[in-house]
């Protein structure tokens, strides 16, 4: 969350509320899905550096967890979320080859868009674009019984994260009285 911050402050002149949002979003992505929120921070945090706003971050992201899970399955990781938001920031400047690599596929008028359109049209059209390739993977494997599990184990990780927050206030009030 720190680097997020850190790069939406410097990049984008944005603050808390901005970073709030995605949040918000990697958390409501990972209760329907499998992607662990860790990992889609990472990823925005990359996205974060191709952007100029924290919305475009926000268009990709959902993309970006369905190509990570069409890629990797439930075995994802923050260093494959980053080098997929390596990928989308080349196809925000038009270069669509890396994405093409991936198994990605554009029509002649989609590429038109990621060379020449506005920073919102290209990131509205690398999630449509994903998404006609690869579908609502990361909603439809939680689905699996697997799915279901993995999902039980991000809970039970952010139910550990908020426990060590909670002890770190305690101990930190404990320390100040």
């Amino acid at each position: 969350e720190q680097k997020l911050s850190e790069i939406y402050k410097s990049r984008m002149g944005v603050g808390k509320q901005a970073v709030k949002s995605t949040l918000e979003l990697a958390r409501a992505e990972q209760k329907a899905g499998v992607v662990g929120d860790e990992v889609q921070i990472a990823a925005a945090q990359q996205l974060a550096t191709y952007a100029k706003t924290p919305g475009t971050v926000n268009t990709m992201l959902p993309a970006l967890n369905n190509l990570l899970v069409q890629q990797k399955g439930l075995n994802g990781t923050q260093e494959d979320a980053v080098g997929l938001a390596n990928l989308f920031g080349k196809a925000m400047m038009g270069q669509t080859g890396a994405l093409k690599r991936a198994g990605i596929s554009f029509t002649k008028a989609q590429e038109e868009v990621l060379k020449y359109g506005t920073e919102e049209e290209k990131a509205a059209m690398i999630a449509k674009v994903v998404k006609q390739n690869v579908g609502n993977m990361n909603k439809e494997f939680a689905k699996t019984d697997a799915g279901k599990i993995q999902q039980a184990k991000n809970l039970i990780r952010y139910i550990a994260l908020l426990i060590i927050l909670v002890f770190r206030v305690v101990i930190t009030l404990s320390q100040t009285q």
